[in-house]
């Protein structure tokens, strides 16, 4: 087996409980091992095992109680490399009872990718944004593309409808996504602006070559994937992004505004690139840095009225 398809899910609703069963109960129509892929879910959260045995699901899956060696997600890489077993089974590794955010569940999956040797690792978060159609139409354009070795690749695939959770969100979260977006594009060269990947369609694929150039030391709980994707830029990588697919309303998730803010805190502490000069730069040139899917039925004060009330909110949230 060569391929980790990795879940990172937050095991605490009812509908998050609804998405485990499906990874184990659906996999084998659209992973199964003898295409060459492992089903890993790093979570956080309940502990699965009563769930398992209510659901007599306990013949397709094995769970590792790994909560104890929770502060480090490189440690428990390397407890999983010694206990690992019955590979052809979802595994179900439970690294925390609190959540722990987006970032420790990515590093735990590289971490185990690099161990195992495994030559490409797919990460989604597990709440069926994209269909698991999509997912494997995604992985597998990602391995016929994958042509060398040597070379990095990192494979974010874009939605045709950016289906997010807006019912209980006070602002524009496409807005919210782009102004994040542009952290990389800062960070980044020409080439990636002009390309406007979408960068959070809760799906990367990236292939050995680029684990080796991923570092998650220091990284806030929340920014994982946008520092994983500057990472692989900088050390020259390549960044794939025309593939389409096709998403479901997503009708939960674990991203708030609070959420928001927390990860453009961490931006900021770790690129020292504070969110009014991206907010300005947003507003002169949004041609050039938003995306046309909320964008291009505006004009460019209303625009800059979405970006400015975003900052707004940001800001009275900072004094509070």
């Amino acid at each position: 087996m060569h391929n980790i398809l990795g879940f990172r899910q937050y095991l605490k609703s009812e509908n998050s409980y609804k998405d485990l069963e499906k990874i184990i109960t659906e996999r084998d129509s659209f992973f199964p091992t003898r295409d060459g892929f492992v089903t890993i879910v790093a979570m956080c959260g309940d502990d699965p095992s009563a769930f398992i045995k209510q659901k007599k699901l306990d013949e397709k899956v094995v769970i590792y109680p790994f909560a104890a060696w929770e502060e480090n997600a490189q440690k428990v890489a390397g407890v999983y490399k010694k206990s690992k077993k019955e590979l052809q089974k979802v595994q179900l590794i439970h690294y925390s009872n609190n959540p722990e955010g987006l970032t420790y569940p990515l590093e735990l999956l590289v971490e185990i990718a690099k161990l195992l040797d495994f030559k490409n690792l797919a990460v989604s978060d597990s709440d069926f944004q994209m269909p698991y159609k999509e997912l494997r139409r995604a992985y597998d354009f990602h391995i016929a593309i994958s042509d060398s070795a040597d070379e990095a690749l990192i494979t974010y695939p874009r939605r045709k409808i950016r289906a997010l959770d807006f019912d209980k969100y006070p602002i524009n979260r496409l807005a919210m996504e782009d102004l994040e977006n542009m952290y990389i594009y800062m960070l980044s060269d020409l080439n990636t602006i002009a390309q406007k990947a979408d960068f959070q369609s809760g799906l990367s694929i990236t292939n050995s070559a680029a684990h080796y150039h991923l570092d998650f030391t220091n990284v806030g709980s929340w920014i994982g994937n946008l520092h994983m994707a500057i990472q692989v830029i900088h050390n020259k990588g390549r960044l794939e992004n025309n593939f389409i697919v096709e998403t479901n309303v997503q009708n939960e998730s674990t991203i708030n505004f609070d959420v928001q803010c927390a990860k453009i805190d961490q931006l900021y502490k770790y690129y020292l690139i504070p969110l009014s000069n991206i907010c300005l730069l947003a507003s002169d040139h949004p041609e050039r840095y938003l995306m046309p899917d909320w964008t291009a039925d505006k004009t460019k004060d209303e625009i800059k009225n979405t970006i400015d009330q975003i900052l707004e909110m940001y800001l009275n949230r900072k004094k509070a």
